[in-house]
């Protein structure tokens, strides 16, 4: 899935009141804004909003050579939590910009 990323963030600890140890991570990358009216409910914008996928925590240092915003090739895998399937991104297959090396 090629997209526009903005960034990735990880987060892992130990939560205060179950005391058990989390680690987790997310990719931010640009969506549409999409226009809805059901019900109760009309959202009418225009342009692109942030939204959040699931990031395999392993797979955050694949991310650390890019420079941010930019477009990259997500590998995606089918996820299954809390009886719902939904997807996970467990990296990318683009490369990052090769540094150049100066000569003084």
């Amino acid at each position: 899935m090629k997209t526009q990323v903005l960034g990735v963030k990880r987060m892992n600890g130990i939560g205060k009141e179950s005391g058990s140890p989390y680690d987790m991570a997310s990719i931010f990358v640009i969506v549409p804004i999409e226009n809805v009216s059901k019900g109760n409910l009309n959202i009418i914008g225009f342009g692109y909003e942030v939204g959040e996928m699931p990031l395999e925590p392993e797979a955050i240092k694949q991310f650390e050579n890019f420079k941010f915003p930019c477009a990259l090739d997500l590998t995606l895998e089918p996820l299954l939590y809390k009886g719902k399937i939904s997807q996970i991104v467990t990296g990318t297959t683009s490369v990052p910009p090769v540094k150049s090396v100066s000569n003084g």
